[in-house]
């Protein structure tokens, strides 16, 4: 996954700088193997050492994973029985580990598409979507032009309060969130930055409390908040 070998080869993660590293089945995978991606989530390269030499390949990419909500694949779904047990769901999830789960900030339950759906009408087509995706992004360029990042989700910690300011409200709401939730301060910081990206989207200058409620939502699809159960 990160590299390695007697030729000191790239890995996945380098192979899949400046794009996306899609892993099909997240859970499948060994935890050994999902925790080597920690380190370049956080740094975007990979550094290694063999013979008393040291190598480094770039590894800034986004990561997307898919996976069932359980062991058997059924929870949530009204046509199944999931016959797991809630400690059985819990080790299931717990097998990303906490660490690696702390940077997902999009976490969106997808729930079985039911036929009489395929023949409602369809939603926004791509090229609207990438528009308004296009028109984010450059508010963005524009935001951080002195920086030497050009989108939200690169912010340092430090300079996290100097881009995305909140009114009272908002503040209070996300305090109250990190206390009920137990949110990192990673966790808190991946919050802002995405209800940042939702007023951009939005195209709006300002952050306002239903972006951060949205953006507390997209946290909550995990092994410590059971509410997709109902889905």
């Amino acid at each position: 996954m990160i590299g390695g070998g007697s030729g000191m080869y790239p890995g996945e993660v380098s192979l899949s700088h400046g794009g996306v590293l899609f892993l099909d089945e997240a859970p499948e995978y060994g935890s050994r193997v999902l925790q080597t991606l920690r380190e370049p989530l956080e740094s975007g390269r990979v550094d290694m050492a063999r013979a008393g030499k040291t190598w480094w390949y770039p590894a800034d990419f986004q990561l997307q994973m898919t996976m069932n909500p359980c062991p058997c694949g059924n929870l949530g779904r009204e046509e199944a029985t999931c016959l797991c047990t809630t400690p059985e769901i819990s080790r299931y999830w717990r097998h990303l580990g906490g660490a690696l789960l702390d940077r997902v900030d999009l976490r969106v339950p997808v729930p079985m598409v039911k036929p009489e759906d395929l023949l409602e009408p369809a939603g926004e087509d791509s090229f609207t979507v990438r528009a308004r995706v296009e028109d984010s992004r450059e508010r963005q360029f524009k935001r951080y032009r002195e920086s030497f990042w050009n989108i939200n989700a690169d912010i340092p910690p430090g300079e996290i309060q100097r881009f995305i300011v909140l009114d009272e409200a908002s503040s209070s709401y996300l305090k109250k969130a990190v206390v009920q939730l137990g949110l990192s301060s990673r966790a808190a910081h991946g919050v802002l930055k995405v209800a940042r990206t939702l007023a951009d989207m939005a195209s709006r200058d300002e952050v306002s409390e239903k972006d951060v409620l949205e953006s507390i939502q997209h946290r909550r699809y995990g092994d410590r908040d059971i509410f997709w159960r109902t889905l």
